[in-house]
Parts: C-alpha cells; sequence; structure tokens
C-alpha cells in the first residue's frame, strides 16, 4: 500500500511539469490569437454596420416625411369638410361702443361676405377698414366661436370745434388730443366752443387727421379748454362761446352770456384761467358783470385792466 501511494505521487509529480509547458505552448498563444484576432476584426465589424445605419437614418426620414404629408392632407379634408358644414360660418356680427358712428356704416365698412368661414376672417385687416370711418379712432374684431364676430369701436370725444378759415372752408370737430377729426355735418352736437383764426399752412392738405400740437397759439386756446373742462362752476367749459386765435394779442376768449372779449395773451393759461376765475366770481357776487366792455389779462404782468362802457 504505501508503494502504490509514492508511485501515484510520483506519477502525479510528473504529469504537473507537463501540464504547465501544454498550457504554455497551447493555451496562452490561443488566448493571444484570440486578443489579436479580436482586435484585428473590430474595426471591420463598424465598418460593416454603418450602411446599416445609413439605412435606418433613411427610413426614418421618409417615414416622418410621409406622416407630415399625411397630416397636412387630413388637415385640408377637414377644413374643406368644415366648409361644406357651415359650422363656422359668421352667423351674426355684433357692434359696441359706437355714438356718433352709425352701425349700418361700420358694417358696411368691416364688409363682411355672405357665408364666410369665422376662421378665415383676418381682424387685423377688418379693423383697419373701420378706422376709416372720420368719427372711429380705434377699432378691435374679436372671433367668438363658433358663428360670432364683435366689433368694438373706439370713437374720438370732441373738445371744441375749429373753423377753417383758408382752403377746406367749414367747422370740424376737434379732439382732446388736439386732432382735427371729423367735418360737422347738419344735425349733428353743436354745443362746444369753436376755435377761430386757426388757418393750415398747407391749404391742400387734407383737414381731418392735423395735429394743432405743433402750432403754439392753438396749444394754448387748447389748453384753455382742458382747464375749463375740468368743471369749475364759475368759468365751465359751456360758458365759452368762442376762442380766437390772434398772431399779435394771443388768444381771445369770448362767453355765451357776455359778448365782451377777455385779452388772455400768449401763455400761462391756467394761471390766467383761474385769475380770470377769480375776477369773474367777484363780478357776479357784486352784480357788476353788466357794462363791462372788455377784459384785458395781456395789459401788465400780474395785473387785470377791465374797461366798462360808459353809461
Amino acid at each position: 500500500m504505501a508503494r502504490k501511494k509514492i508511485r501515484y505521487r510520483r506519477q502525479r509529480a510528473g504529469r504537473s511539469p507537463m501540464l504547465r509547458q501544454f498550457r504554455s505552448n497551447y493555451v496562452r498563444p490561443a488566448q493571444l490569437r484570440i486578443r489579436v484576432n479580436m482586435g484585428r476584426y473590430q474595426q471591420p465589424t463598424s465598418a460593416v454596420h454603418k450602411p446599416e445605419l445609413n439605412v435606418q437614418l433613411i427610413r426614418k426620414s421618409l417615414f416622418l416625411l410621409g406622416l407630415v404629408l399625411l397630416t397636412v392632407v387630413v388637415v385640408r379634408w377637414g377644413m374643406r369638410t368644415l366648409e361644406r358644414s357651415g359650422i363656422f360660418s359668421v352667423r351674426q356680427v355684433t357692434v359696441q361702443g359706437n355714438r356718433m358712428s352709425n352701425e349700418a356704416q361700420i358694417r358696411t365698412l368691416a364688409d363682411m361676405r355672405q357665408g364666410e368661414q369665422l376662421f378665415s376672417v383676418t381682424p387685423e385687416e377688418i379693423a383697419e377698414r373701420i378706422c376709416q370711418h372720420p368719427w372711429v379712432h380705434q377699432a378691435e374684431v374679436e372671433r367668438v366661436w363658433p358663428d360670432t364676430l364683435t366689433i368694438r369701436v373706439h370713437e374720438y370725444r370732441p373738445l371744441a370745434m375749429i373753423s377753417i378759415e383758408d382752403g377746406q372752408q367749414g367747422l370740424y370737430y376737434l379732439d382732446h388730443d388736439g386732432t382735427i377729426f371729423a367735418r360737422v355735418e347738419p344735425l349733428q352736437d353743436i354745443d362746444y366752443p369753436v376755435i377761430t383764426g386757426f388757418a393750415p399752412q398747407d391749404r391742400e392738405e387734407e383737414i381731418a387727421g392735423i395735429d394743432l400740437g405743433a402750432d403754439a397759439m392753438t396749444e394754448d386756446a387748447r389748453a384753455f379748454l382742458h382747464v375749463a373742462a375740468q368743471g369749475n362752476p364759475i368759468l365751465p367749459l359751456q360758458s365759452i362761446s368762442e376762442i380766437h386765435v390772434s398772431h399779435e394779442r394771443g388768444i381771445i376768449v369770448y362767453l355765451v352770456e357776455h359778448p365782451f372779449p377777455i385779452y388772455i395773451g400768449y401763455g400761462n393759461v391756467e394761471k390766467r384761467y383761474y385769475q380770470l376765475v377769480k375776477l369773474l366770481g367777484r363780478f357776479y357776487r357784486k352784480k357788476k358783470i353788466e357794462g363791462i366792455r372788455e377784459i384785458r389779462m395781456d395789459y401788465h404782468e400780474g395785473r387785470i385792466l377791465v374797461a366798462r362802457s360808459e353809461p
């Protein structure tokens, strides 16, 4: 038994150097060849996949293009179907905010065609056409689904009337912002002060649309009316009949109930207005308003000259 064990150990010990040599001769070179082969064919493998990626990209692009074209076709088909159905045809047009402008005139300027689709309406173009009305300062057009068009107009607010003496003679309305916007037509409201003495520099220029902000004297007249429009009970806007613009004397005010002129002069309009209010208040209280021939506020700075008629 002891000998068999020794032989077994010797055989086992004798086989181990051979096993190591076998591994060194066959296994390791095989592993090296595998690693070399893996490194050698990595580049060709990636080159083979590149055309496949390009093909996939082309397929995806064609798919997206087809999807877009299909969407366009479906949308156009849907739009035509809605047009034929008449669901979104304009059936009602409402006009709001008009006072001096006639509703029929606004509808005519809007130029809405019978059976027009609401989604094909361009609000900006309609608003631009409505603003051609002389009383309309601004217009807003809103689509109210499914079949209503709402038009809101903002009109000019007259402060006074202005008399044009040269060229296109006549009375025109003057806005609070100093813009001449419309001719005074028969049967329209004329309960406003009248500014006289103004002549446009360009006689051929269209009167409607002229801005008086650049003219110093008409600006003084407008400033005087603005202060009077605040509602002072002694000298309200309604008590002023006329404001004459003179290059020599500035602005001259005439009252509705009293015919004498009040020479305001140039500049300091607000200050001179309240001085005049104080003076007229004293005359009203003492009942001395009758018999006045003229009031000169341009006579001397800080002084007012009151001229009376002889008894």
